[in-house]
């Protein structure tokens, strides 16, 4: 079989559903990643602009990812952009925001991080695909569940920044540290201790002591982020690492093989019902131990890059 080669115009720093797609495409045979930019796990980056117009020309797909878009990259990305505009198949919309970031008519397939199904206008080539589990996340990459459980010592862990594009982030926290001010087995706020990863430039967004930290817990508190994303980086981080994930509701927002409440996740809708399931699920550990468990098998099965990048290829195969 041929190998079909992709061009993705892409930012100058992380981007975790750029860094989604490509980490998986890396591991698949049949298809080979080129890009304009050394970010985000890419093994083939072009440097100079002339041989990047080649090499986007010849490809067979070309796209586009939001944050490329960005004004601080306008004399750098933008005269790329402009050169290949009748030759983008494909607009990565990894915003934050549930409205489009462009036009979808614009393009042969628009896949939308944030896709909600009450919000968005309906148009036939826009799917969903969501972030995943990257390879970094796992702290024990081939530990069975049961053997990571059984090493975790702490209670609950809510690890996350508040700020004013956030402010829902204060209230959780805050009522966190209230009901446990004096549960040593109980961690809230920010921590960014340890070693950044030899894999992928984040820009200070790994730290392997947050990981070993997340290891070490059997509950995960995480909350929405900016603009009410659903997807954050710390659910999934979570999962990868053995944690019961205590999250708020992810409806109307649409996910493939989606988690499903007190199945494989817990939600909670308002702070009371945070702290009353909480204290439950950290006096019923047995219980969190199942859910937990159901999450890091559903994670492996459907939540991997390599699960995500085998969806952007069906994906590729409908729409081009």
């Amino acid at each position: 079989m041929k190998t079909k080669n992709l061009f993705i115009i892409s930012p100058h720093h992380y981007c975790h559903s750029t860094a989604t797609i490509i980490e998986g495409l890396n591991k698949l045979d049949g298809i080979k990643v080129f890009s304009n930019a050394d970010y985000n796990y890419c093994k083939h980056p072009i440097q100079t602009f002339k041989t990047q117009v080649q090499v986007a020309k010849m490809a067979d797909y070309v796209m586009l990812c939001h944050s490329a878009l960005e004004l601080k990259y306008k004399e750098v990305i933008g005269p790329l952009v402009g050169e290949l505009q009748g030759n983008i198949d494909i607009f990565l919309d990894g915003s934050d925001f549930a409205a489009y970031e462009r036009n979808p008519s614009d393009y042969k397939l628009y896949i939308k991080r944030e896709l909600n199904a009450s919000q968005n206008h309906h148009s036939d080539n826009v799917e969903s695909l969501i972030f995943a589990a990257e390879d970094r996340h796992f702290t024990r990459t081939n530990a069975s569940h049961r053997n990571i459980w059984q090493s975790k010592t702490d209670a609950l862990v809510c690890i996350m920044s508040a700020c004013e594009k956030r402010p829902w982030r204060f209230d959780i926290m805050n009522s966190l540290k209230d009901a446990f001010a004096h549960d040593e087995s109980v961690f809230v706020g920010e921590y960014r201790k340890g070693h950044s990863s030899p894999l992928v430039d984040t820009g200070g967004r790994h730290h392997s002591g947050y990981f070993q930290k997340l290891l070490n817990t059997k509950i995960s508190v995480d909350s929405y982020g900016c603009a009410e994303a659903r997807q954050t980086g710390r659910f999934w981080e979570s999962l990868a690492n053995g944690c019961m994930v205590l999250y708020q509701p992810i409806e109307p927002y649409i996910w493939r093989n989606s988690y499903i409440d007190g199945e494989d996740f817990v939600v909670y809708n308002d702070l009371d019902e945070l702290v009353g399931k909480a204290k439950y699920y950290m006096s019923h550990s047995e219980e969190a131990r199942k859910i937990a468990s159901r999450g890091f098998t559903k994670l492996r099965r459907h939540h991997t890059t390599e699960a995500r990048a085998k969806e952007f290829l069906f994906l590729l195969g409908k729409y081009l």
